[in-house]
This record gives structure tokens, sequence and C-alpha cells, in this order.
């Protein structure tokens, strides 16, 4: 069973060009990447401790941790290296005509 979610504008397509991320001020904060034409968001926290990973660095197909370097890899928000071995949330993104829509679960997890 789908849950519903509620659908945000992130931006234009225009505005997350391949290779790029762009944080969204939502609760909870989430970061979006363009990896090579196709859109993603996973949750903008670190799961390992409490750190931003927007003021991390993008490679392209991975983010890192600004506080203690785990990467993750944006497509999937599995874990690529210690010290974090849980997942990143990730949200549901759809692109209609230039917009990038994110799916955020309503009350829950998504």
């Amino acid at each position: 069973m789908e849950r519903a979610t509620h659908r945000v504008r992130a931006c234009s397509l225009r505005e997350v060009p391949p290779g790029t991320a762009r944080r969204l001020d939502t609760l909870p904060r989430i970061l979006i990447f363009n990896v090579n034409g196709t859109v993603y968001a996973v949750e903008d926290v670190c799961t390992h401790e409490f750190a931003v990973l927007s003021e991390g660095h993008f490679d392209g197909v991975s983010v890192e941790c600004p506080l203690h370097m785990s990467r993750f890899d944006v497509r999937t928000g599995e874990p690529l290296c210690l010290p974090a071995m849980e997942p990143l949330r990730t949200y549901r993104v759809e692109v209609i005509d230039d917009d990038v829509i994110v799916h955020i679960e309503i009350g829950g997890n998504n």
C-alpha cells in the first residue's frame, strides 16, 4: 500500500544541473542531487551523528559527511564507508515539465 505524500516543488530542473546538489528548507530538510540527468532526494542529515550533509562534498554520485567523512550513494541512500552504517532516508522525486517535485510522506517516515 502506497503511503500518502505531500508533493513539494523543489525547484526548476535548470536550477539543479547534472553534477550539482541543492538543499530544500523543508521539514525534514532534504538534499536533492542531479546525477547524470536523474534527480534524487535524501534527508540532509548524516545517519552516523547529526551533521548537515549539504555542508559536505558531492562528487557526482556520493555525498561525504563533513563531520566524520562517511559517504553515501545519493541514488540509494546506502552508506559507502564507515562510520555510518544506516542508510539515508530517500524520497521519491518526479520531474514534471521543468519542475522538480519531491514527495514527502505525511505523518511518518519514507
